[in-house]
C-alpha cells in the first residue's frame, strides 16, 4: 500500500474553511502533519467538534515563513516513511478520490516524475483559472488542456504531490525566500536536474488565490495585503537576477513580472502609498540580494 502523507501549513486560518480542507483530506491520507504558522494562539482542539485521529499539529509560535513550515512537516512526513508528500494551504478543498487519482501518474512509465499537480479553480477571482504554465522557447506559456497528463514547468504548492525518494536529490523548499515563489523555484531546481513535473488535467482542485480579486479588461488580478506585495515583488526580482536554475530569456520574464507588480500593485491596492512603499523596498532588497523575514 502507497503510503501518503499530508502537510497543511496554517496562518490565522478561518477555522470553518480550515475544516472544510480537512475534511475533505483526512480519509484520502495517512497523516496531516498541520504545521501551524500563527504569529497568535489558536487552540484547534477546541475549534473542532471531532479532530481527526489523522492529524498531528506542530504549533511554531509565529510566522516563520511558509517555507520553513512546509520543510518541517515535510521532515515529519519522511521520518514516518511516507513514500509521497501532499502539500496543502488551508484554504484548499480536495475531491473525492484525489489522491488516488493523482498518485496513478506516478505509475506512467518514467520514474523520473519528482511531482504531480492538478488544476485548480480560483475561489475568489477569474486570474488563470484551471491552466498549466509550460516550458516554451522565450520563457513562460499557458496551456488549458482539459484532461491528460502534461509536462509542465511550475505549480503552485496546494495540492502538489512529491515523491518523497527525489527530496535526496533535489532538496527541500528554499527558506530564505520566506514566502512566494517557494513552489515555482523548487519546479525549476528539479527540472534542472532531470526530474519531470507533472500536471494531471484529470483532476480540478477548489484554491483562494489572493484576499481578493479585481477585473483589469478581461483578466483577473488578486491582491493581498501590502507585506505580502513586499514578497512577491522582492523574490520576483531576486530570482530574476540570481537563479541559476533558469536561462536569461525566462529571468527577463520575471524581471518584467516583478515591474509589473511594483507598477500594479501601487496602481490597484489600497492603500496606495503603503503599496508602493512596500514593492519599492522589495524591488530593492530583491536586486541586493537581502532574503528572509522583513522585520
Amino acid at each position: 500500500m502507497t503510503k501518503t502523507d499530508a502537510v497543511l501549513v496554517t496562518y490565522n486560518p478561518d477555522i470553518d474553511i480550515l475544516v472544510q480542507c480537512i475534511e475533505s483530506l483526512s480519509s484520502q491520507v495517512r497523516t496531516i502533519w498541520l504545521v501551524d504558522n500563527s504569529s497568535t494562539t489558536c487552540n484547534f482542539k477546541s475549534s473542532f467538534e471531532h479532530l481527526p485521529d489523522e492529524i498531528e499539529i506542530i504549533k511554531l509560535m509565529g510566522n516563520t515563513g511558509i517555507a520553513y513550515a512546509q520543510n518541517i512537516g515535510i521532515e515529519k512526513a519522511i521520518e514516518n516513511e511516507a513514500d509521497f508528500i501532499l502539500l496543502s494551504d488551508q484554504d484548499t478543498f480536495f475531491p473525492d478520490n484525489y489522491v488516488a487519482n493523482m498518485l496513478s501518474v506516478f505509475g506512467g512509465g518514467t520514474t523520473k516524475i519528482a511531482a504531480v499537480a492538478p488544476l485548480f479553480h480560483d475561489a475568489i477571482g477569474d486570474n488563470d483559472n484551471e491552466c498549466f504554465i509550460v516550458n516554451s522557447r522565450f520563457g513562460f506559456s499557458k496551456i488549458f488542456p482539459n484532461e491528460g497528463h502534461h509536462n509542465i514547468f511550475q505549480a503552485i504548492a496546494s495540492g502538489f504531490i512529491i515523491k518523497s525518494s527525489t527530496l535526496r536529490v533535489i532538496g527541500l523548499m528554499e527558506e530564505d525566500l520566506f514566502i512566494d515563489w517557494v513552489d515555482l523555484e523548487w519546479c525549476w531546481r528539479a527540472i534542472h536536474m532531470g526530474y519531470f513535473i507533472v500536471g494531471n488535467a484529470d483532476v480540478v482542485i477548489e484554491h483562494r488565490l489572493g484576499d481578493r480579486s479585481i477585473n483589469l479588461g478581461s483578466r483577473g488580478i488578486n491582491l493581498r495585503a501590502p507585506s505580502r506585495h513586499y514578497y512577491i515583488t522582492r523574490n520576483a526580482f531576486y530570482l530574476a537576477t540570481r537563479c541559476k536554475y533558469l536561462d536569461i530569456w525566462h529571468r527577463i520574464n520575471i524581471c518584467f513580472k516583478g515591474f509589473g507588480y511594483l507598477f500594479g500593485y501601487t496602481f490597484l491596492a489600497k492603500p496606495r502609498y503603503e503599496n508602493f512603499k512596500m514593492t519599492l523596498l522589495g524591488f530593492y532588497h530583491g536586486l541586493k540580494g537581502q532574503l528572509g523575514r522583513l522585520d
